[in-house]
């Protein structure tokens, strides 16, 4: 079971992801199809070891996919990837709104601000609290550590967690990948830029 220890580890190692999706039965390939990702975009990659603009590996039966943009198209990706099997999407980066998403083959199930329930959630707070309850960590630990009960749960949604080893083996990095097809450079990893988009969360 992923405690806080973990989540510290993987707090620390992801601290300029913008977006992680859990994606609990795809391929590298069913990934690139959904983002429209030209092969060439790719590169053999080991996290933190080399410089891209996305990094997708195998976890479990499913991918994890880690986006460093501040301009994401997970939005646009999700409902397809969704139809392999259920998906986890959260906002990573401080500063921006906490979001998490839940999909599956049937459409979006949940989406909701992690620190702020009632801030537009979807379909409503009602659905919202009832999944949170449902979920593998459980209303109590949303309430005392979101970043723990997104770990939680996407660890039961592909069996799977990012380790040392994970960490050491080599995945797909995507460099400059085009949003669905259109062009577009690789947007800043900046504060500034993540602020601009999302707005700033600081109290």
């Amino acid at each position: 079971m992923i405690d806080s220890t973990y989540r510290e580890w993987f707090r620390l190692r992801t601290q300029l992801v913008v977006n992680l999706t859990w994606c609990s039965a795809t391929k590298i390939d069913d990934v690139l199809a959904a983002y429209a990702i030209s092969p060439e975009s790719t590169q053999p990659a080991r996290f933190l070891a080399d410089d891209v603009d996305m990094f997708i590996g195998r976890l479990g039966k499913g991918t994890v996919i880690m986006d460093y943009r501040v301009d994401s198209t997970t939005d646009q990706a999700l409902p397809i990837l969704a139809q392999y099997g259920p998906c986890l999407s959260a906002t990573w980066i401080d500063h921006a709104p906490a979001m998490v998403s839940y999909r599956t083959e049937s459409g979006l199930v949940v989406e909701f601000d992690r620190l702020e329930w009632d801030w537009y959630p979807v379909p409503d707070l009602a659905s919202v609290e009832q999944w949170i309850a449902a979920s593998p960590a459980g209303r109590e630990i949303w309430e005392n550590s979101c970043d723990l009960a997104t770990l939680i749960t996407a660890e039961a949604l592909c069996q799977a967690v990012v380790d040392d080893e994970w960490m050491r083996s080599v995945h797909t990095g995507v460099t400059s990948p085009d949003p669905l097809g259109q062009e577009m450079p690789s947007a800043p990893r900046t504060l500034s830029a993540i602020i601009d988009k999302y707005g700033d969360r600081t109290p």
